[in-house]
């Protein structure tokens, strides 16, 4: 006789195979092995924290980018101050000779000083960076323009050197981003062959305790009909 008892445990080991079926279909579907807490708790705990590394690296990876990039602006303004700084060397030069006019080489001495004060103000905070080019007297004029230089040449050195060094940092920062990715990859990602050939095997064992289940109905009716 089929009793109460076989029957549930009949339709216990049924659902069991529908929600095992259930849930490789949807580590399947989602491509992610843990899909909640109960899927693997210590897993999920792992991946979370693995996450927070992630990110942690990416956004110290922007944050080194974002300085070189502005590292690099900076550079361009002090290229435009050193061309400056070259024009005014030779105007310097030019103003040596009997054959110019001092007049109209103050005046572009001047525009060229004007010009150079206002990008260093932008890059280097110093509104007054150059003074002292006085066309009258190339020797004062040349030892003003060879500090200027001297002291682009430092903040050029320092900042190719900072650039360097945020650039070495950022391939280790991109590094870990891979390397922390293809281990919470391997805590969290399905592995398809696996999850595929355990989700043919719950649809196998869910069909033959349907039959199963089908065929203890079945035997019980027969059972009812002999008893009356």
């Amino acid at each position: 006789m089929i009793s109460v008892n076989q029957q549930s445990t009949s339709l216990s080991f049924i659902e069991q195979q529908r929600q095992r079926q259930d849930e490789e279909r949807e580590q399947l579907s989602s491509a992610r092995r843990i899909n909640r807490a109960a899927d693997d708790p210590a897993g999920l705990q792992i991946s979370e924290r693995l996450t927070s590394q992630i990110n942690a690296s990416s956004q110290l990876s922007v944050n080194a980018q974002d300085q070189i990039n502005l590292n690099n602006v900076q550079e361009a303004s002090l290229t435009a101050i050193s061309d400056s700084l070259q024009r005014a060397n030779e105007l310097s030069v030019q103003s040596g000779s009997a054959f110019n006019d001092p007049n109209a080489i103050q005046g572009e001495l001047d525009q060229l000083t004007e010009q150079v004060n206002a990008i260093a103000g932008e890059a280097l905070g110093d509104p007054n960076f150059l003074s002292g080019l006085d066309a009258n007297d190339p020797a004062a004029t040349q030892a003003a323009l060879e500090t200027a230089f001297e002291s682009v040449s430092q903040q050029a050195t320092a900042l190719g050197a900072d650039s360097n060094s945020l650039g070495s940092q950022v391939s280790t920062y991109e590094t870990s981003v891979v390397n922390v990715s293809a281990s919470r990859s391997r805590i969290q990602d399905t592995d398809f062959a696996s999850a595929s050939s355990e989700q043919e095997q719950a649809e196998a064992q869910l069909q033959a305790a349907i039959i199963t289940r089908r065929e203890e109905d079945s035997r019980r009716g027969l059972l009812v009909n002999q008893l009356v």
